[in-house]
């Protein structure tokens, strides 16, 4: 329970960080990015998704799906707030030679790739408790065996 209520807070913190840089930084026309219907109906399963990884015993995990929620959080946000468009006003070069975004694309980013270097770490400590036999497992062996 404390590591979901750490999740959520983590959560809730990025996205009003996020949001309030969206208040503040104008964002040109080009750079509002319509979304779909199915983008956040995406959006709100990848957020409830994430929620159960905070019942794993690793601070690091939770952090990880943290960062990576409030990102997702920010965006549906704002999304919901601007008929499904998400602005991004952080500009990296110009119209047609950059990249405009916001933070929390680089929040799910982040989270994303924290979450699979968390989640490698995490099964390489506890890999005594993984099956030793899969059907995997059997099959590579047997290709080894008959070549």
């Amino acid at each position: 329970m404390r590591r979901l209520l750490g999740l959520l807070v983590i959560a809730l913190a990025l996205a009003a960080v996020d949001l309030w840089v969206k208040l503040l930084l104008p964002t040109p026309d080009w750079a509002l990015h319509q979304r779909s219907n199915v983008w956040f109906v995406g959006s709100c399963l990848l957020l409830v998704a994430a929620l159960p990884l905070a019942r794993l015993r690793s601070n690091s995990v939770t952090l990880a799906a943290g960062i990576f929620n409030g990102g997702v959080l920010g965006n549906l946000i704002s999304a919901s707030d601007h008929h499904l468009v998400v602005p991004n006003p952080i500009l990296i070069g110009d119209r047609t030679n950059g990249i405009a975004f916001n933070l929390a694309d680089a929040f799910i980013l982040t989270g994303n790739l924290m979450l699979m270097a968390t989640l490698i770490a995490l099964t390489i400590r506890n890999r005594h408790r993984l099956p030793r036999s899969s059907v995997v497992l059997r099959r590579l062996r047997r290709r080894r065996a008959s070549a």
